[in-house]
């Protein structure tokens, strides 16, 4: 089968389409056919190794096999999934193993285009939400009348847009968010109460106002970006002396963390890897089994959603030569060239596919 394994160097991706062997999936492993795949910001910054890796992730497409303790799936179903992070065999091939855990049915409404922008964004913005933050899930919704205001620092980009979707599901309000470029297309999604655009330099001002004219007090935020010192802007907005302490998770906090920290504010970062029961800095080991079981609970609710129309994958743009794009795909992503989309490649699209059988 045709594999596509990338690598960068300073500040350039490089890719090489290597024959590898299709692979076979472990005892709670399925494989799947991939039909379509896509890039994350992740690819290009796990990326500096000394081999090119495949680094493909989201997964969409039909059930080839499954392990001898998968009883949930069989040969030929519509799945999406996430792959295990920097593990063999990802979604950059026409063959990718994932867990069964975050394997989950794609209904008849949802194009594989679409189902590939979901296993990867969306749990991260899921497991922000709900483990780090601590926020009631879309099944058991704010009471009317209950206020539980949420800032969302990059909500246009797919983890941010997911976090805002799913946070109106949640009943949570007023949602804030912050956005620059991306800001029409966060307002297209009509997830957000406020939409603060940072390019105008006076965003705590802004949305300090927001929270003023609201009468509430911010205690719970989410910086899906984690760029240009955005974590600053939101530990002024946080509470610092009620008696419920204000809490930020971000998905790449600086480093070191610790001395600029202030009194009063609780700290997460939010690494997906949990969502397959890894433990990390941020999440030790029985935390990451309540987030294993949590992550394949939620993945099951989003079928439900989707089925039901109530939730919608990202936007997404095809890109011409499937897997031979991966590369400009990944690069696009390096340089911050790609907003508001997700860059899916379609294996069928694949110039010569049949010289790597």
């Amino acid at each position: 089968m045709l594999e596509i394994g990338v690598q960068r160097k300073d500040g350039v991706i490089s890719s090489e389409a290597r024959n590898a062997p299709i692979p076979e999936p472990a005892e709670n492993e399925v494989l799947i056919k991939v039909v379509a795949t896509d890039s994350n910001p992740k690819d290009w910054k796990a990326s500096a190794r000394p081999v090119k890796t495949n680094q493909g992730d989201d997964i969409a497409g039909m059930v080839h096999k499954v392990g001898k303790k998968v009883h949930e799936f069989k040969p030929g179903d519509r799945v999406a999934a996430f792959h295990r992070m920097f593990a063999p065999s990802g979604s950059y091939a026409e063959y990718a193993i994932a867990p069964a855990s975050t394997t989950f049915f794609l209904p008849p409404n949802i194009s594989f285009e679409s189902g590939a922008t979901l296993p990867l964004a969306s749990m991260t913005a899921a497991l922000a939400l709900y483990q780090h933050l601590g926020l009631p899930a879309p099944w058991n919704p704010v009471s009317k009348g209950k206020r539980v205001p949420l800032l969302i620092y990059g909500g246009s980009s797919a983890v941010g847009t997911f976090a805002l979707k799913f946070a109106k599901l949640s009943g949570l309000g007023p949602i804030i968010t912050i956005a620059g470029g991306g800001a029409d297309f966060v307002r297209s999604i009509n997830a957000a109460d406020y939409i603060v655009d940072y390019r105008k330099k006076n965003v705590v001002a802004d949305v300090q106002r927001i929270l003023d004219d609201e009468g509430v007090k911010l205690h719970h935020a989410f910086d899906a970006i984690s760029e240009h010192d955005s974590w600053k802007h939101v530990l002024d907005l946080l509470d610092k002396k009620g008696s419920e302490p204000g809490k930020i998770v971000m998905v790449d906090p600086p480093e070191p963390v610790v001395p600029e920290w202030p009194q009063g504010i609780e700290f997460g970062r939010v690494f997906v890897s949990s969502a397959y029961g890894e433990s990390h800095r941020w999440c030790n080991e029985e935390e990451a089994k309540v987030h294993r079981d949590f992550a394949y609970v939620f993945y099951r609710y989003m079928t439900l959603l989707l089925d039901e129309g109530r939730f919608v994958p990202h936007p997404y743009e095809v890109q011409p030569d499937g897997l031979l794009a991966v590369e400009k795909g990944v690069q696009a992503l390096h340089d911050k060239k790609v907003s508001s989309k997700k860059l899916v490649y379609r294996i069928a699209d694949t110039p010569d596919l049949d010289k790597y059988h």
